[in-house]
């Protein structure tokens, strides 16, 4: 008999498999032979109906296992395989900092740990970062009680700068104008660095050297790479990695003025079934919009989200995309890897366009310069309304904030309008919970000032945007 036929596995019940032994130990000892269910054959057909109906159901396991539609786990690995594809494994969140040292001189081995005061996640140096005060990137100067009509003279690289300030102006301010007029660039930066003036020199290395003025404080820096110690949907805001857990000798600050790349879950058994749909579709081809997103997302680690967008016409289109050009939006992933991918893949002679350019190196050994974009974060402002719901154990602030932050890494992907209702989604996360209303702000900064809307709002987030939320962003209203 064929048990697997035009419409698949015809996998016997245990029923069938019953009654087929019984039918069988019948022809051999006779129709009298005792088979009911109680008597001391049945009891022992029984157990061997089960036994041969596990291992049918073992058979349909394997069977379906190849279909990449009800296959999962390890068998759906392996049906990726045979495309080329493997299951997407946990990515930490990266990002990139400044350190800053008050010594002339330190050097920040790999591994020194910096922290995220949210949730305490740590992150750790990639590679080590040597500082020098007189070759530095960037030098902040700090007012430690400076007086005026005094004079305090700076021997900085690009020349030396007096001053000797008798007005009313803050010492810091006239040393900005000075600086600039002695070819530095100087600006005061927002954040942990408040109160700061930060010294560059446009193009080149920035230095100081000779005795320190007095009543200033003098920090040189340069920049490093951090990735978390742990994996995960993490994210890290400007600003939020400013501390040292472990202390680092001449190792004095850290901040990161830009946000990192978030981390990522494991792909799941749909995502990966989705993404291998698309891939099928898509992966053989080069040089077309769909194939540079698809091989971006299937062959660079920590791509989570990617899309091309071109401009096939002779003139600049609306967004500003040069003439036969395309613009690649791409979420995740390390700069260099990602432009390397596109050029890889992306069609000859046609130019790339986005805010972000990287030099590659070709396979004659010579530089090319990629452009992509990174997506733009919109940041999320939540105003939550609720009752407790008693009949089930009342849960604490964090916890509602942790399951609000969790949803809303999972649901803000690139271009994902935040659908003010939607919100309930996520904090339903959690018991305890009666009737509740939503409202939410967008602001362009983490640091501003949100302005509430209604609960039934839907903000519009831009194709190059995404919404971001962090649970300091969060305000619960407790109504009884």
């Amino acid at each position: 008999m064929a048990y697997v036929g035009e419409t698949g596995l015809q996998r016997k019940t245990l029923q069938e498999v019953r009654l087929e032994i019984e039918q069988a130990l019948k022809n051999v000892f006779g129709v009298s032979f005792e088979t009911s269910v109680d008597s001391p054959n049945g009891l022992l057909i029984s157990q061997l109906s089960l036994s041969i109906s596990n291992i049918w159901e073992l058979a349909q396991e394997v069977y379906i296992s190849r279909d990449p539609a009800q296959a999962s786990g390890v068998t759906l690995d392996w049906i990726a395989a045979l495309s080329g594809l493997s299951r997407k494994e946990a990515t930490a969140c990266r990002v990139g900092a400044m350190l800053y040292t008050e010594e002339a001189s330190a050097d920040i081995p790999a591994g020194s740990l910096a922290m995220r005061q949210r949730g305490s996640l740590e992150f750790a140096l990639d590679e080590a970062v040597s500082i020098d005060r007189e070759a530095c990137q960037e030098l902040m100067i700090y007012d430690n009680g400076s007086a005026k009509s005094t004079a305090y003279v700076f021997h900085f690289t690009f020349g030396d700068v007096t001053l000797n300030n008798s007005t009313s102006s803050a010492n810091l301010n006239v040393l900005q104008t000075a600086i600039i007029a002695a070819g530095g660039t100087a600006v005061m930066p927002t954040g942990t660095v408040d109160g700061g003036l930060k010294v560059t020199v446009d193009g080149s290395t920035v230095g100081i050297t000779g005795a320190m003025p007095e009543d200033f404080i003098i920090r040189a820096g340069m920049p490093g790479d951090f990735t978390a110690t742990s994996t995960g949907v993490q994210t890290c805001e400007v600003g939020e990695l400013d501390s040292i857990p472990v202390a680092v000798t001449g190792w004095d600050a850290v901040y990161n003025y830009s946000a990192g790349i978030p981390g990522t879950a494991r792909e799941t058994d749909t995502e990966l079934r989705v993404r291998r749909a698309a891939a099928v579709r898509s992966i053989q081809a080069r040089g077309t919009d769909a194939s540079i997103a698809a091989h971006l997302i299937e062959e660079v680690t920590g791509v989570t989200a990617a899309s091309v967008t071109s401009n096939r016409t002779m003139s600049t289109d609306a967004d500003g995309r040069p003439p036969k050009s395309f613009e690649v939006l791409v979420a995740g992933g390390s700069d260099q890897d990602i432009a390397q991918n596109i050029w890889e893949n992306q069609p000859s002679g046609i130019q790339s366009y986005g805010n972000t350019s990287v030099e590659i190196t070709d396979g004659e050994g010579a530089g090319q310069v990629i452009s992509f974009s990174r997506a733009q974060a919109r940041y999320l402002w939540l105003k939550i309304t609720y009752q407790r719901y008693t009949e089930e154990q009342a849960p604490t602030e964090a916890e509602i904030k942790a399951a609000l932050v969790n949803w809303a890494a999972q649901e803000y992907q690139l271009g994902v309008d935040v659908i003010t209702q939607r919100v309930m989604q996520g904090l339903y996360g959690v018991q305890g919970i009666g009737n509740a209303f939503a409202q939410a702000a967008i602001t362009d900064t983490p640091d501003g000032t949100p302005t509430y809307g209604s609960a039934v709002d839907v903000i519009p987030i831009g194709n190059a945007q995404y919404a971001s939320l962090i649970a300091d962003r969060i305000t619960l209203v407790l109504e009884t």
